[in-house]
């Protein structure tokens, strides 16, 4: 009973993560058609598009790895093909949700082609079992993400902003910071749940490696954000050099926030299966 109880629950994981990544997806494509609607100009859309892209991004990575877990169990194909297909379905939706918020501005379908190949991309990472588990980390660590956004003006309150550009920068900060450091701890500690759930024996080196992959696909969602809002970019730079730099030095902080996550899930995905190894 306990055991057909345990397949029962297995069987259900995949669906879990797919339904909340994909609401996370659209929670992240409403957010960014109520962002570009309210635009002024071409201009500003071309900014905005190009600064909310890496967002988009990484939840279609997560929604189109989670919809290749699936897929995987699911098609009777090879894990690669099976996942590859999952995460194609998930990116050409999130393509049309893409080109419902933006499609007056330059680079439509640049962008769109961008944002299809991200989520065939994540439905690949299906064929390797602790990225499975680790987009599920994932997906718990976007999100926080989200809830911090929602609750942001607050936060940065807690955090120490005084209503002083000095003070606002610090809390800011801060609260960027902490939010990659408590994503990471997230992401970890919902991987090693995933794979511990699974009832599997496996060697303990792919605990941490679940618990990286969160980290590792915000890095990936990360450069394929950078490649995809390169002509964005570049008519932003021809009209503007400053809201230009605005949007490069969005980078470095994303891969910060990346790495943060990477190593903070690792290191508590090994701790945590380190306290299940029995001493010989």
């Amino acid at each position: 009973m306990s055991t057909a109880t345990s397949k029962v629950s297995t069987s259900r994981r995949p669906i879990t993560v797919v339904v909340v990544a994909l609401v996370l997806l659209a929670l992240t494509l409403w957010s960014t058609y109520s962002v570009i609607a309210n635009a002024a100009s071409e201009f500003l859309i071309t900014t905005l598009a190009a600064l909310v892209l890496p967002s988009i991004l990484l939840a279609t990575i997560l929604a189109g790895g989670a919809a290749g877990i699936l897929a995987v169990g699911l098609l009777p194909w090879r894990p690669l093909l099976a996942g590859l297909a999952g995460g194609l379905v998930v990116g050409l939706l999130a393509m049309a949700g893409t080109l419902v918020a933006y499609h007056h501005g330059p680079a439509v379908p640049y962008v769109a082609a961008v944002v299809a190949v991200t989520g065939a991309l994540g439905g690949a990472t299906a064929a390797f079992r602790p990225l499975a588990a680790g987009i599920a980390g994932g997906v718990a660590a976007t999100g926080l993400g989200l809830v911090v956004a929602y609750f942001q003006n607050d936060l940065v309150d807690l955090f120490g902003n005084q209503e002083t550009v000095g003070t606002m920068a610090e809390a800011a900060s801060r609260l960027q910071l902490t939010t990659s450091v408590v994503s990471g701890v997230l992401a970890g500690a919902v991987a090693f749940a995933y794979l511990r759930r699974t009832g599997l024996a496996l060697p303990w080196p792919v605990y941490p490696a679940a618990g990286a992959a969160a980290g590792a696909l915000t890095l990936v969602s990360t450069l394929l954000g950078w490649l995809g809002r390169l002509p964005l970019t570049e008519i932003v730079e021809d009209y503007s050099e400053f809201d230009a730099q605005i949007i490069y030095s969005r980078l470095p902080e994303q891969i910060n926030h990346g790495m943060i996550v990477l190593f903070a899930g690792a290191f508590v995905a090994m701790i945590l299966v380190g306290r299940t190894i029995r001493r010989a």
